[in-house]
């Protein structure tokens, strides 16, 4: 039920929903109940569901003051997120993802910050955990020993993409945006990016955004572990993913000025790239025969990403898997990690 014209909204949170039906009431009810002013909206994009959750997204948008139903074709995580931006009316952007939470009273504790810390574009939270494999468990905050609440300003592209990343987990469900400044960059998510489309998004916006400021509460409760999510299910597209980022930056850094990026930023984003594909491609070392040739073929159009990125140097192992990806090709390294791991 979109709130009247007239109501100033102060949050605006993107929820892109495809096939949660059995998490999507406990995420919708983690917004509505959260005390004080209405002054948010929760824009829920179905993203072409198949099962209940596109008819559980009227219901909640016809009966829950503040709650949009949007449809589309299936198209991703990235598209359905784009779709909600161009709908949104708040001051601020927040994502929540359709198969977590918000925390119990964090638009209070966000008000509160945003009243006393004025002055930033983009705002960066801790986060709760809560394992779908154990849910009668309590959430629980991860360590992040790297997270330094306050605020943050470096002009160094490098350094603040560090800070970022070393503050925890890279997902859009910490930040709160604004969405002014968001549009004044004309950042949005790569669609074609059809997992970790985070990442990107990351990487573009901080080159526009040299002031950060840390939050000392959570903005999320991330559930972990639940079967069937993105993060855990079909390996090759993972690879997809990662050459539709790859094809994304090379066409923007081929631009006759670059997108902005200067040498050394754009070699940071190669870095970070590599860092995400390392992780993946040792993962695809796995027993099924048909999952390691699909992932081999894909991983092998990445070998420009083999020299870079510290994941795969220092330990041992890391640097064995290397070698063997790079001196005998993804199919037979994979083959040969696959057995050596099991």
């Amino acid at each position: 039920m979109r709130r009247d014209e007239q109501t100033p909204i102060r949050f605006s949170v993107i929820v892109p929903v495809y096939n949660v039906e059995n998490y999507l009431s406990a995420c919708v009810k983690s917004v509505v109940e959260q005390p004080g002013a209405p002054d948010w909206e929760c824009i829920l994009v179905d993203d072409g569901s198949t099962d209940q959750s596109g008819r559980m997204c009227d219901f909640f948008a016809e009966t829950c003051p503040g709650v949009v139903a949007l449809h589309r074709e299936n198209g991703g995580l990235a598209a359905a997120r784009n779709t909600g931006l161009d709908a949104a009316r708040g001051e601020w952007i927040l994502f929540l993802d359709s198969d977590d939470l918000w925390p119990a009273g964090m638009l209070q504790n966000l008000r509160a910050a945003l009243d006393a810390a004025p002055g930033y574009d983009w705002y960066v939270g801790r986060y709760l955990e809560l394992d779908a494999a154990a849910p009668k468990t309590e959430p629980t905050a991860p360590p992040l020993p790297d997270f330094v609440p306050g605020p943050f300003t470096d002009a160094d592209y490098a350094e603040r993409v560090e800070k970022l990343y070393t503050s925890g987990n890279w997902s859009v469900w910490r930040f709160c945006i604004r969405r002014s400044f968001l549009e004044s960059t004309g950042v949005r998510f790569w669609p074609k990016v059809v997992w970790a489309e985070d990442y990107p998004f990351d990487l573009l916006l901080l080159h526009h955004c040299i002031r950060l400021y840390f939050l000392d509460f959570p903005l999320t409760v991330y559930r972990v572990n639940r079967a069937g999510s993105l993060l855990n299910s079909n390996l090759p597209k993972h690879f997809v993913g990662i050459l539709a980022a790859r094809k994304g930056f090379r066409k923007l850094f081929a631009r006759p000025d670059a997108g902005g990026f200067g040498a050394a930023e754009q070699q940071e984003v190669w870095r970070r790239m590599a860092n995400v594909f390392w992780p993946q491609a040792r993962a695809a070392a796995v027993k099924d025969k048909a999952t390691r040739r699909a992932c081999a073929a894909l991983i092998a159009r990445c070998r420009d990403l083999y020299n870079k990125g510290e994941q795969a140097s220092g330990r041992t192992d890391w640097v064995l898997f290397r070698w063997m990806l790079t001196l005998l090709g993804p199919r037979a390294g994979l083959w040969l990690a696959a057995h050596l791991k099991h």
